[in-house]
């Protein structure tokens, strides 16, 4: 892993970041595409406006990362006051049950020359942090399971797969943050 050398600024992202942000993402997502063998366009991140990001970002909380006030990286973390609405199986609705809300991890994306730096490793431990995603003390992604680089990322950050579904054409791993220890145990995997 390179360590970057430019002086990088985490932020939140602000309306008008929302064209850069959303070029971002798209040249990120179609490496994910073609890294997760994924065909078509189902990603939806592919072919989000302008206009959706930046309700986004006035929605959510969307972190951007900069050089020289350029996005070089973006995360974003949603309140959800139903976590059920992402079970689609008993075995995820056992987990998920427990929790009153949650919070959910989209539009992930690191520019190609900062990937592999700690950055994004950087980004996700500051997703972690906000208090939107340790309130309720579950956190929930999704992310291609035939992509085992990110899988491992996931994982290798405290994620562990809840389940997995093909309901957009490919296999989905719903993937789990809990926050300390106590719970997990009950985690079924």
């Amino acid at each position: 892993m390179e360590e970057y050398q430019e002086d990088i600024i985490i932020r939140d992202a602000l309306p008008e970041d929302a064209k850069k942000v959303r070029d971002l993402i798209r040249e990120a997502m179609e490496f994910y595409r073609q890294a997760s063998g994924i065909n078509g366009d189902v990603l939806e991140s592919l072919t989000e406006s302008v206009e959706s990001v930046k309700e986004r970002i006035r929605r959510h909380h969307c972190l951007v990362a900069t050089v020289n006030d350029e996005p070089v990286g973006t995360i974003t973390v949603s309140y959800c006051d139903n976590p059920m609405k992402y079970s689609f199986s008993v075995q995820t609705a056992r987990t998920l049950r427990e929790y009153r809300d949650c919070a959910y991890i989209s539009r992930f994306a690191v520019a190609e020359r900062y990937r592999d730096t700690g950055l994004g490793v950087t980004l996700m431990n500051e997703a972690l942090r906000m208090p939107v995603a340790s309130r309720s003390g579950l956190v929930l992604l999704h992310t291609a399971i035939s992509n085992i680089r990110m899988k491992d990322f996931y994982c290798n950050r405290g994620f562990i797969v809840l389940d997995s579904e093909d309901s957009r054409g490919y296999e989905r791993g719903l993937f789990a943050y809990i926050s300390g220890e106590a719970g997990r145990d009950d985690l079924t995997a």
